[in-house]
């Protein structure tokens, strides 16, 4: 096991002990596939959902884009309510 020394905003210092290994997070859908995408549905200013997710639970809305199943529903119902088929995106 690995100890840091970190430095705290206030000026104090903490000894930070543990593995420096980092799994890759696993996918919300319990594929057990790694969570390398993240949700890009804005939350707030400057903010994202970034709910972790496979390449399996994503919708692409763009180029770039990523959706979580949660969000992509949202975004569908948008689009209806809009009368935008979806396909057309």
């Amino acid at each position: 096991m690995a100890c840091h020394h970190v430095q705290l905003p206030g000026g104090g210092h903490a000894i930070v002990c543990g593995s420096r290994r980092r799994r890759p997070p696993k996918c919300v859908c319990g594929s057990g596939l790694p969570a390398d995408l993240l949700c890009d549905w804005k939350t707030g200013p400057g903010k994202t959902c970034d709910l972790a997710m496979c390449a399996r639970c994503t919708t692409k809305p763009a180029e770039g884009k990523d959706l979580c199943p949660g969000h992509a529903k949202a975004w569908r119902a948008w689009l209806a309510a809009k009368g935008v088929p979806e396909s057309s995106t």
